[in-house]
């Protein structure tokens, strides 16, 4: 969304020099997707439909790669570009999903929609294309079309003290448009130094049992053939990974065909080290105004504090703030309304909840809140570990889904001017099972 991509370039780009007064860049040809700030030069990246644009920090064009159209059908797997295809190709748009600037690898990586989700890699300084892996399964990320569906964070490798090029991972979020047996919804891949390596997008850890990556059930899909995760946003925060996500609600929409779609949006959890998964966990997320709830995540940005919000937030220099933006209620995600909401949540408070539901599912209360990947209720066990549970969280990933019934709320951006910082608790329960709600109110 346009407006959506002015706002944050407002949180992301350093301000215009006093001389040039208000930096704008408009392209009346172009639809924006996604963008990526540089953070030493403050240089922006831009991901449109067929072309990435780099711009200056005053947001003047530099330049421009082409990306589509491109001759393609998205029933062709592999794309027509390594075996030929049965199907007739047509002029297809590429429709950036992924932008990220690879620091220790000096160069962009453009992810777009065309050939089952293949990613180029450009050149930092002029945005000449270094590679475009296609030939193995690992290079087709998601073949979705919709710009809201996939996200990402990298992290270097901890075991090095200065991150060298090809030591980086990749966590990778995308909607996968029904197609579980092609594309995991959520997965940790290798970013290797040469762009056509076997080895690049290849999963960090695999296994007989056991991956870097998590797939949809093809039982859920049978059930809920609408089903499916739509990754906002991606960041990455000390020794965590969160992702923002909207998914259907399981438990308010009804199974038929044509039965009345909800939504929900949750954040989603893990350790930056955990190759295997065991860490996940999701939370539901939304925010109140007036009495009107917010349920449909658009857009959201990850920043430290300024010195008078940290003051009124009782947060440190080095804690973080989530800023997102709302749509109102929980229907129409691929057109949601236009009333939205900015509101702020600390990844403290986040944090604070999330563990706190993780301890009482190991004192035995409630149920776990997957649905999705687990296809069925099961009850919380109360288990020695639950007297440990602090200790497991600070030294070990919690083998063990996420469940619990209440979490303390945000609040909406505006109380912070001119009120006080409010907390409250709020209890939630959908169907048979409880789960909590970290919500932002005025």
């Amino acid at each position: 969304d346009p407006q959506h991509l002015l706002l944050f370039l407002l949180f992301l780009s350093p301000p215009p020099s006093p001389q040039s007064g208000r930096a704008e860049y408009r392209a009346p040809d172009a639809s924006f997707t996604h963008l990526a700030v540089h953070r030493r030069t403050g240089e922006v990246f831009v991901g449109a439909v067929n072309r990435v644009v780099k711009l200056s920090a005053a947001l003047l064009e530099l330049k421009s790669h082409v990306t589509g159209p491109v001759e393609d059908n998205a029933r062709c797997y592999p794309p027509p570009s390594v075996r030929a295809c049965a199907h007739r190709l047509e002029s297809t748009n590429n429709v950036n999903k992924l932008l990220l600037v690879d620091y220790t690898g000096s160069r962009l990586v453009a992810c777009g929609s065309i050939w089952q989700g293949v990613c180029q890699f450009l050149r930092l300084d002029d945005l000449f294309k270094l590679g475009e892996p296609h030939h193995r399964k690992e290079h087709y990320l998601s073949g979705a079309k919709e710009p809201d569906g996939m996200a990402d964070d990298w992290t270097a490798d901890s075991r090095k003290k200065k991150p060298v090029k090809g030591s980086s991972r990749l966590f990778i979020g995308a909607a996968i448009d029904g197609k579980s047996e092609y594309f995991p919804t959520l997965s940790s891949r290798k970013l290797v130094a040469d762009e056509e390596n076997n080895d690049m997008f290849s999963l960090v850890y695999q296994d007989e049992f056991v991956s870097s990556q998590i797939k949809i059930p093809s039982d859920t899909l049978s059930t809920y053939p609408a089903f499916d995760i739509y990754y906002v946003y991606g960041f990455s925060s000390r020794t965590y990974v969160y992702f923002l996500t909207l998914q259907l609600d399981t438990q308010l929409t009804q199974m038929e065909a044509g039965g009345e779609k909800f939504f929900t949006s949750k954040i989603v959890r893990m350790c930056s080290n955990d190759t295997e998964f065991y860490s996940y966990v999701e939370f539901p997320l939304g925010c109140t105004k007036d009495g009107v709830e917010y349920r449909l995540v658009q857009a959201a940005y990850r920043q430290k504090p300024g010195r008078r919000l940290a003051q009124a937030l009782g947060l440190g220099p080095d804690d973080d703030v989530l800023f997102v933006v709302f749509s109102q209620g929980q229907k129409n995600r691929s057109n949601p309304p236009r009333e939205t909401v900015l509101c702020l949540f600390t990844l403290h408070d986040i944090n604070l909840a999330m563990r706190e539901r993780i301890s009482s599912c190991y004192r035995g209360e409630g149920h776990l809140t997957l649905p999705w990947l687990l296809n069925k209720e099961l009850h919380c066990i109360h288990t020695l570990q639950g007297l440990m549970v602090a200790f497991l969280s600070a030294w070990s990933p919690i083998r063990f889904p996420d469940c619990s019934r209440s979490a303390p709320q945000g609040s909406e951006l505006g109380s912070f001017v001119g009120e006080e910082w409010r907390t409250e608790q709020k209890e939630m329960c959908l169907s048979v099972s409880c789960s909590g709600v970290i919500s932002g109110r005025g």
